[in-house]
């Protein structure tokens, strides 16, 4: 039954191989474009840590009393003291002529003499790092000095420096690397393998059946004597690899490229090595296949009933955004306690890997996900198969 279908697939796969364009951007543009974007983002964001790190904060600051300027200036490496810029300060910090702006209490001298609390009122720009940075420096420094007053007024009353910390908080981390990394990788691998595996069957599935029309040929295909059947199984295996294999050299590129993002380190690439196993990838393997299948009936049936390629892809598009919707909505937080989601075909896949990828895989979850999957899939393969058998569906001009 399946040697027809396979020459199908093999015709298929022989017509790609003649067109170099077609070759060049779905197995080598991969491996050229996620590289160059990676290092370019590596290079852009280190520089501009080099120069937010090299580069002091100008600040404004207004200090009557003087009780912050001399903290400031003892810290060239952080803090730069500007004039007041011309005009109004907020506007003055929106055009980037300073980070930060510091009005200090007229009497903030005398509070702290008093021993009373002193009010510093900071102006930043949310939106520019720059800014952030800036009030970062200001808290770190605030933080030691404010150390020292306290240690300063305790010792003037004759109390214990301990009054001033009663309590010692010591944090431990119950993830490590591994799990943190494992739910990253949870929560945008299974978005990444859908998007891939459609767009990948798409292009060549238009071509397959749309385009099998315009290039009228695909009179000859039915005047063979494969079974009809065995040509749109044959098809369907096409488009089905097609995506698979796009995913997977996608993953493979991108998975070189981390490394431009400093993902190289040792304890970055161990805890990588311990989520991506053996068993892990074949689990994931597993549950795309149908998925995958899935996906490539329903371009199969749309793009083989379309009257030229600019119908199919009229009637494939939109399945991508349905895709990104299902996708972007498993990434949201919470999403994973819904217990009803398990039983909603794709999201579930989604869920189930995220969890598999985040070490706390949930087989009854990945179970009804695969089940139904696969269910899904055998039906859909089912009903396109006897819908394309029709004269109207493979003729249709």
């Amino acid at each position: 039954l399946m040697r027809g279908a396979l020459r199908i697939a093999k015709k298929e796969f022989l017509e790609l191989s003649k067109d170099r364009k077609t070759m060049f951007f779905a197995f080598v543009i991969p491996f050229l474009l996620y590289p160059a974007i990676f290092g370019m983002m590596a290079k852009m964001g280190k520089r501009d840590a080099d120069q937010n790190r090299n580069k002091a904060s100008h600040v404004y600051l207004s200090d009557p009393s003087g009780t912050l300027e001399r903290i400031l200036k003892a810290d060239p490496q952080h803090f730069s003291l500007v004039a007041r810029p011309e005009g109004d300060l907020k506007q003055a910090i929106r055009d980037q002529k300073l980070e930060l702006a510091l009005e200090v209490d007229p009497n903030a001298a005398n509070a702290l003499e008093k021993h009373q609390t002193f009010t510093l009122t900071a102006t930043m720009d949310d939106s520019e790092h720059a800014s952030e940075i800036a009030l970062k420096r200001l808290k770190d420094i605030l933080a030691i000095q404010e150390k020292t007053w306290v240690q300063g007024r305790l010792q003037v009353l004759g109390a214990s420096p301990q009054l001033a910390e009663p309590v010692k908080l010591e944090v431990k981390n119950a993830a490590d690397t591994a799990l943190e990394i494992g739910k990253v990788m949870g929560r945008f691998l299974p978005y990444m393998l859908m998007i891939m595996m459609y767009t990948g069957s798409m292009q060549h599935g238009i071509y397959a059946t749309a385009g099998e029309k315009e290039r009228h040929t695909l009179l000859s295909l039915m005047a063979t004597r494969l079974p009809r059947n065995q040509i749109i199984l044959g098809k369907l295996l096409y488009i089905f690899s097609m995506g698979v294999i796009s995913a997977l050299l996608n993953l493979l590129s991108m998975a070189i490229s981390t490394t431009f993002l400093g993902g190289s380190s040792a304890n970055s690439m161990q805890a990588l090595t311990a989520i991506v196993n053996p068993m892990t990838l074949g689990l994931t393997f597993l549950i795309m296949v149908p998925l995958g299948l899935f996906f490539s009936n329903f371009i199969l049936l749309m793009g083989i009933q379309a009257r030229n390629t600019i119908e199919a892809g009229s009637a494939i598009m939109p399945g991508i955004f349905i895709v990104v919707f299902l996708g972007v909505f498993t990434m949201m937080p919470g999403v994973d306690k819904m217990a009803f989601l398990s039983y909603v075909p794709v999201v579930n896949v989604c869920l189930a890997l995220r969890k598999l990828f985040s070490q706390q895989p949930n087989w009854t979850e990945y179970a009804i996900a695969f089940v139904m999957t696969v269910g899904l899939a055998g039906l859909m393969t089912l009903v396109s198969t006897r819908l394309l058998n029709r004269e109207k569906a493979l003729f249709k001009m």
